[in-house]
């Protein structure tokens, strides 16, 4: 194999990272604004067509299949990682080769999960659930899910190519276009089936323009398996399996926290949980607006080998999250009475002493991002992902026996011990990285 040419790349130093960082953070508030903004036209659209008791069972029937957004195990997060490595080396024919690994693992994955989902269905009664026609829903909605990963695939190449705001864009905009599609068909057919056909075919057409785009990106990742290896398989499959642990620790948390909430304190409680989470994860949003761009440059700069830069820009990125974590929290306890007010139309009212409680939480899980994020930048996640699923339970279990003597504060009290748990570890383990560095390089 012949020697790869140093792919061109902009300059390393801090101020063109901070306008890629500032550019990424401008296509994470993007992203943003498509979730909310969906989230928000949604309801009243699909309530004009359908009644409350048929849209349930829709949020139902999509629920379902957006667990196969899990199916690539963590593998395309961990190959980017490796990508953006091997091309600031220059090694871009070993680059293209992690990608068609990438690629043949995800088809293969892809199809098998959609032949056991299609003969799962076959075998099915056909009276299992009652919505209609529901089985050929959840195929065409399996199958957007898979092509929606796809989308992610063709996002590495920007990712690893110094794309990271690009990637970011054409992946929400691929939301927004499946959105649409989604919406056309309510407004044609009125069912079931015609919403999840348009979606699909929305999808389709997007997953399409995004490998056509993403083909245009470099002269060198190229869609294909002819060069997939099972040794780049093995070797992305044990960070990918802790991305995949980290993404389910993720979920018990907050899905945990929901079904504790309402099976202990009732659904009205469960209501207000819900509302002011999502007010005081506002400030761990504009925290990842920060952090998610900030991976690909730390990657980059480790693949380098320039670890003067790599921890200066550490030290810079956490001095600003963790300023965010505090002038956010403050900023969002100040506007929050009138936010609920408006959004709730006054039926959740503002009670000082919950809110500070929930902002609490936030600022510490605010904290944890950036450090978190240079572990999984340079996959030494290991120990992070062990811990955080135990940090998960353990104060799912505090949150557990505190409830009875202290309702809602006892739970998100047991919130504010899992996140400050993490951040404890994240912030110890990148410490001992820094150490062990500058002990090897100490004369």
């Amino acid at each position: 194999m012949s020697v790869s040419q140093p792919l061109r790349t902009p300059a390393p130093g801090l101020s063109s990272i901070a306008g890629r960082i500032a550019s990424g953070a401008g296509a994470y508030g993007y992203a943003q604004v498509v979730s909310i903004g969906t989230q928000l036209v949604s309801l009243p659209l699909f309530l004009h067509y359908w009644d409350m008791a048929t849209y349930g069972y829709w949020l139902a029937l999509t629920a379902l299949p957006f667990y196969l957004s899990l199916a690539d195990a963590g593998i395309s997060t961990a190959s980017s990682n490796q990508m953006i490595s091997l091309i600031t080396q220059g090694q871009k024919a070993r680059a293209a080769e992690v990608f068609q690994s990438a690629v043949a693992f995800l088809a293969s994955v892809s199809l098998l999960i959609l032949l056991i989902i299609g003969t799962t269905l076959l075998l099915l009664p056909a009276t299992t659930l009652t919505a209609p026609e529901w089985k050929t829903v959840l195929m065409l909605l399996s199958i957007s899910v898979v092509l929606g990963l796809f989308c992610s695939l063709a996002e590495v190449i920007y990712k690893a190519t110094g794309g990271y705001a690009a990637g970011t864009y054409l992946v929400t905009t691929g939301r927004l276009v499946e959105w649409a599609g989604g919406l056309t068909g309510l407004v044609l057919t009125r069912s079931f089936i015609g919403v999840a056909s348009t979606a699909l075919l929305a999808r389709l057409a997007y997953t399409l323009l995004c490998i056509g785009l993403s083909q245009r990106r470099t002269d060198f990742l190229r869609w294909g398996v002819r060069r997939a290896s099972l040794t780049d398989i093995r070797q992305a499959a044990a960070p990918g399996a802790l991305f995949l642990s980290l993404s389910l620790t993720n979920a018990l948390s907050l899905q945990g926290f929901t079904l504790l909430v309402a099976a202990t304190l009732g659904p009205a409680a469960t209501a207000v949980f819900n509302t002011y989470r999502t007010v005081a994860r506002i400030v761990v949003q504009v925290t990842n607006a920060l952090s998610n761009p900030l991976w690909p440059e730390l990657t980059a700069l480790k693949g380098q080998r320039d670890d003067g830069a790599f921890w200066k820009l550490y030290r810079r990125a956490n001095r600003l999250g963790l300023l965010i974590a505090a002038v956010g929290a403050l900023l969002v306890y100040g506007v929050s009475p009138w936010l609920l007010e408006i959004w709730t139309h006054g039926q959740i009212p503002f009670t000082a002493t919950s809110m500070a409680l929930f902002l609490c939480y936030a600022a510490v899980c605010s904290a944890t991002q950036v450090p978190r994020v240079v572990l999984m930048s340079i996959n030494r996640h290991a120990g992070l992902a062990a811990q955080s699923l135990l940090a998960a339970v353990f104060s799912l279990g505090v949150a557990w026996l505190a409830w009875r003597s202290a309702g809602m504060a006892g739970v998100v009290g047991a919130m504010v011990v899992g996140e400050a748990l993490v951040w404890l570890t994240a912030t110890r383990a990148v410490r001992r990285l820094h150490t062990k560095k500058t002990a090897k390089t100490a004369p």
